[in-house]
């Protein structure tokens, strides 16, 4: 067989893997994200709203309306997967929040359900419009 063949094999062979490896990862990830989405409306859409927009049906009832958790992303497009976790889980107090009004879900949730739930928060992203230069 010629050199070429076998190059061209071993490609395609290659290739078939990664992307038979690539399919399952983005598989693997929607089912977390669809997870995340069943504890989002169980725990947060309360107060958060079904969207994440902060216009949830007890909004109206706290002293501060809740964020708009669709931008989270800083400008630069960062999301502080960690910090979010945090915040879920009360280990960070979010300022907005004052004494405490979001309840602290780390007494109630697993570690792999605040996971779960900070991945479906990236997943709701929107990308913040252009800031004018300064």
């Amino acid at each position: 067989m010629k050199p070429i063949v076998k190059f061209l094999i071993i490609c395609t062979a290659l290739s078939s893997v990664f992307y038979t490896a690539q399919a399952y990862q983005g598989s693997q990830n929607k089912e977390l994200i669809i997870r995340g989405e069943k504890l989002y409306m169980s725990y947060c859409a309360s107060c958060h709203g079904v969207g994440g927009a902060g216009d949830g049906p007890v909004a109206s009832s706290l002293k501060q309306r809740p964020n708009d958790l669709r931008r989270i992303q800083t400008r630069h497009g960062v999301f502080p997967a960690e910090e979010v976790g945090r915040k879920i889980s009360g280990a960070l107090s979010a300022p907005v929040h004052g004494r405490k009004d979001m309840p602290v879900w780390g007494l109630v949730l697993s570690s792999s359900d605040i996971n779960h739930l900070v991945r479906y928060l990236r997943s709701i992203q929107r990308v913040y419009p252009p800031q004018p230069a300064e």
